[in-house]
């Protein structure tokens, strides 16, 4: 199974690799056993990050950081810090002046440890572009590349691409962005995985000078598959959005707008909410788009939500979705403020009350 697992994570099968590594480590966790697993860790939460799985990402990180630093596992520990630093730049959480330096960066040599260097990269990339700061995202960004544009790692550099294109647009340097794209299509030859397909797409419509903006754009967000990778989406959605008020097509920016606010919202990413919220107010948006209904906001926790409704414990909800206590408890824990409610024992009346409205249709 962690073979499988680790297979899915290369192959861009997100979700199946979340699935199956959460059915090998939540036992091994719960029994204290992550030695021989402690490699993949840094996989498992790199993809939790992808799906918009954060606050299980989060307390993942947590333990396994503490585990590593007492195994003396240097390289996880920093694979680990720089996924801590990239969803907290996810978030809109992050402060200027991210270093990611420390003793323990002189104890690896980078060169020769890639991933662990495509992962800083990202993380000081991703931190800097969250706050706008693009001329430093973009130096980070493209040291994921050699000049030629040949990725430094064959399978995390590639993921930058579309982040990097968004800030070589803002610095008005295409070309350098395009041609790293080039080598990044070639890299990933003729039969890329729908991921890097969306991402390349995206990048295209910021980048390449050649192509169709408006179709590079709809590729990048149409495809069903894209929810996938919730956060990729929004930020697609959210440049397309800006293309669109520049052509002076506010009500098409407006829609994409508030389907961006809606997925930050979810998602917890605070600052890409507020962004997409100026910019729909720009756009002639009077109000903030009608909140959807609590439960329809809880996609990734709504399985939590009717188990926990149903009287289980959190052990016993874990047991059923191959989580661990902890992790049930923090998402039922930022559930309650969505639903409106304070304690457990609500949550029993709010999913009747939902799924009586479903069965009427509405009525």
């Amino acid at each position: 199974m962690v073979a499988v697992g680790a297979v899915a994570y290369h192959a861009d099968e997100s979700d199946l690799c979340v699935d199956l590594f959460r059915q090998v480590f939540v036992p091994l966790r719960a029994a204290g056993a992550m030695g021989p697993v402690a490699h993949l860790l840094a996989v498992q939460a790199d993809a939790l990050l992808a799906t918009g799985r954060w606050a299980e990402a989060a307390e993942l990180i947590e333990e396994a950081q503490a585990f590593a630093v007492v195994r003396g596992m240097t390289c996880a520990e920093l694979d680990l810090e720089a996924l801590r630093v990239t969803l907290d730049a996810l978030r809109g959480d992050n402060e200027p002046g991210v270093e990611l330096t420390g003793p323990n960066w002189h104890a690896v040599s980078l060169d020769e440890n890639r991933a662990t260097m495509a992962r800083t990269l990202r993380a000081r990339g991703l931190a800097a572009l969250s706050l706008g700061d693009h001329e430093s995202a973009f130096r980070n960004l493209r040291s994921l590349f050699e000049d030629d544009g040949t990725p430094v790692h064959n399978l995390l550099s590639g993921r930058s691409i579309a982040a990097l294109a968004g800030a070589a647009q803002r610095l008005g340097r295409h070309r350098e962005a395009a041609h790293v794209l080039a080598a990044v299509r070639q890299t990933e030859g003729r039969r890329p995985t729908l991921r890097m397909t969306l991402l390349m797409h995206h990048a295209a419509a910021l980048v390449d000078l050649d192509a169709d903006t408006e179709k590079q754009f709809r590729l990048a967000v149409v495809h069903p598959g894209a929810d996938q990778w919730p956060m990729e989406r929004a930020l697609a959605r959210m440049s397309y959005a800006l293309w669109l008020r520049r052509r002076r097509r506010p009500r098409e920016a407006r829609e994409q707008l508030a389907t961006v606010i809606e997925a930050a919202a979810r998602l917890g990413a605070h600052r890409l909410a507020a962004q997409a919220g100026a910019e729909l107010r720009a756009s002639g948006g009077t109000a903030a788009p009608k909140a959807a209904a609590p439960l329809a906001e809880l996609t990734a926790q709504q399985q939590i939500v009717r188990l926990a409704a149903n009287g289980l414990s959190n052990r016993e909800i874990g047991e059923r979705l191959f989580l661990s206590p902890r992790t049930v408890g923090t998402h039922l824990y930022n559930v309650y403020p969505k639903l409106g409610i304070s304690s457990r024992h609500q949550l029993r009346d709010i999913v009747e009350q939902r799924m009586g409205r479903e069965g009427t249709g509405g009525r």
